[in-house]
């Protein structure tokens, strides 16, 4: 095996040294400038070392030899996010989703960016698409999932997360959002099974902690919140003060006692 060959540097990289396989691709890319999948290579693992401008060069490079790769594009896109260029990451998942074939991949990174402009129409749709060309595309369900409950949509958001668990009963971010949507229909108690199954799931859940306290407060439970945020705060005292705002901000079961007298209740 040569010591400067593409062979070399992923058998570096499979060893974990993401540096001396950079390293390798540089110098074999110095003689072989016109190999793709070089290029592509060595901007992903500059970008796992944490070079996002240095990985959108070289995605540049291996895009500038294969144009229509929508695997490249995509991959440019990751890396443009990452150099703080979101405009120009949305416009290569943009190329990317109209490849052949079709790139779901990329739908799904458009359709996030989508919803962070609040452009939820645009990012159903793109998301839709991702699904009828790869269904068990989960996160793309649990996004539009998400996207849908935006869009006033309940029952299809409903159902998307209701896929998922039917799927998967393990999944904690579709049993969450349930939780979520059960929490602004003030069905509390849906609320509160959805996050105790996630807390048997995953015990140190913070949020669903924090979720499931206030949950048990709006039932008039208090004392079983109250237990649920000790234990939270055994583990980690810098949840104090969000503890604090679920206890005195709930519509029953507010705590209005003096500052060190709360205190005094959840830390001992």
């Amino acid at each position: 095996m040569s010591e400067d060959s593409p062979e070399r540097a992923r058998s570096l990289a499979r060893g974990g040294d993401l540096k001396g396989a950079a390293q390798v691709f540089t110098r074999y890319l110095e003689s072989t400038p016109g190999d793709a999948l070089a290029h592509y290579q060595l901007a992903n693992l500059t970008l796992k070392l944490g070079n996002a401008v240095g990985a959108v060069e070289s995605f540049q490079r291996a895009l500038a030899l294969e144009p229509d790769k929508a695997e490249i594009l995509n991959d440019l896109g990751t890396a443009l996010e990452h150099a703080g260029r979101e405009p120009d990451a949305a416009e290569a998942y943009r190329r990317a989703a109209r490849a052949r074939p079709p790139f779901p991949p990329a739908q799904y990174n458009l359709a996030l960016i989508l919803g962070r402009r609040d452009q939820w129409d645009e990012a159903a749709r793109f998301l839709r698409t991702a699904l009828e060309q790869t269904p068990d595309f989960r996160a793309a369900r649990q996004q539009l999932g998400v996207v849908l409950r935006e869009l006033g949509q309940n029952d299809a958001a409903r159902a998307c997360f209701d896929d998922l668990l039917t799927a998967d009963p393990k999944d904690i971010e579709a049993r969450r959002a349930i939780a979520d949507m059960d929490m602004d229909h003030c069905c509390f108690a849906d609320a509160a099974e959805q996050l105790e199954q996630c807390l048997a799931l995953a015990p140190e859940d913070t949020q669903a902690t924090l979720e499931l306290g206030a949950c048990l407060q709006e039932l008039g439970r208090v004392d079983e919140a109250l237990t649920h945020y000790r234990r939270l705060l055994a583990r980690d005292r810098s949840c104090y003060y969000a503890v604090v705002k679920k206890l005195t901000s709930a519509a029953r079961g507010r705590f209005w006692v003096k500052t060190t007298e709360l205190r005094r209740i959840l830390l001992g």
